[in-house]
């Protein structure tokens, strides 16, 4: 059996009542370990062998009913001459994995796709989709995805997706009040409940993106910004400085004033200055591909600042300035 192929179900039974031998039990945690999506059958097999369908109303799995009936029936069957003795312990496996095969069947039409929560709390992080998506979560970001016949996902924060390929399942992100829809493609999207604005900038493909009534497509090297108190979606060009995967700030003597208002354009977030005189600070400095939390940390220790997150996606940098 290899990570493509489907699990036995006499195998999971056994798994599943903790009677499994050594060896069984490593061959189907091989098989869930080769892939999402045979994790999540395992998971929701778990799930609905426990009677534990939060909200549902699937049954529980009563192998003693079931091996009941089908005991019964094979009886009926060897008086006939029609069959082959089988041990009563292989038949009771036989008999859960028939109600198994029938509930997780029901499980999938009562529960749909399972949801995948991801949250970045200090730190950006890496990770797959069941769909085989990457996503890259910026710090003080969530996200949460149900890969169904529509992949569809909800943000809060700053994520950049590069999209599996599947013109059949449409890729939707859902971003305070922004759509973004993809095919395949790779995209960022800035979505900060605090901040004073929606962005999504394009590295490959062509996505579209619906706020309310206005509708925009963008292809490669585009950018459109939703500006909360005006309400208008508006198309702008990538900046020259800026390489795809890599958010490059250069400063030579800028008042921190103005660096604040680069850090919020490059990554949508909102940069408090505690003071006027903080904001006279000069800095000199270059920053390539560095979080957020890291540019505003160094600009602190820079100038003997202290940096507070205020909220996700709004950062404070107080002190007593130069």
């Amino acid at each position: 059996m290899n990570g493509t192929d489907p699990i036995d179900s006499e195998l999971l039974a056994k798994y599943l009542a903790n009677e499994a031998d050594t060896s069984e039990r490593s061959a189907v945690e091989r098989w869930a370990a080769a892939s999402p999506a045979n994790a999540e059958e395992l998971a929701r097999s778990r799930l609905i062998w426990g009677g534990g369908a939060s909200g549902s109303s699937l049954p529980a799995v009563d192998t003693d009913a079931a091996w009941a009936r089908l005991s019964a029936r094979m009886d009926n069957e060897k008086a006939a001459g029609r069959v082959v003795p089988i041990g009563g312990r292989v038949l009771r496996y036989i008999a859960a994995a028939a109600v198994l095969v029938g509930l997780i069947f029901g499980a999938k039409v009562l529960l749909g796709p399972a949801s995948e929560d991801l949250v970045a709390d200090a730190s950006p992080i890496t990770a797959k989709l069941s769909d085989r998506s990457s996503v890259v979560l910026s710090a003080g970001s969530r996200i949460k995805a149900r890969m169904g016949d529509q992949r569809k996902v909800t943000l809060h924060g700053q994520a950049y997706f590069e999209v599996k390929k599947d013109a059949g399942h449409p890729f939707v992100v859902t971003a305070e009040e922004m759509t973004v829809t993809v095919l395949g493609t790779a995209f960022e999207v800035t979505a900060y409940d605090t901040a004073s604005s929606v962005q999504v900038r394009v590295r490959e493909g062509r996505v579209q993106v619906v706020v309310a009534a206005d509708t925009v497509v963008l292809v490669a090297g585009e950018h459109v910004r939703f500006d909360r108190k005006r309400a208008v979606l508006e198309r702008e060009a990538a900046g020259p400085v800026e390489r795809w995967g890599m958010r490059i700030l250069q400063f030579e003597q800028a008042p921190l004033a103005l660096v604040a208002k680069q850090v919020r354009e490059r990554y949508g977030v909102e940069v408090d200055l505690a003071n006027e005189a903080i904001g006279r600070c000069a800095l000199t400095a270059t920053f390539e591909e560095e979080p957020v939390d890291v540019v505003l940390q160094v600009i602190a220790e820079t100038f003997g600042l202290h940096v507070r997150m205020v909220s996700p996606g709004r950062y404070s940098l107080e002190g007593d300035g130069c």
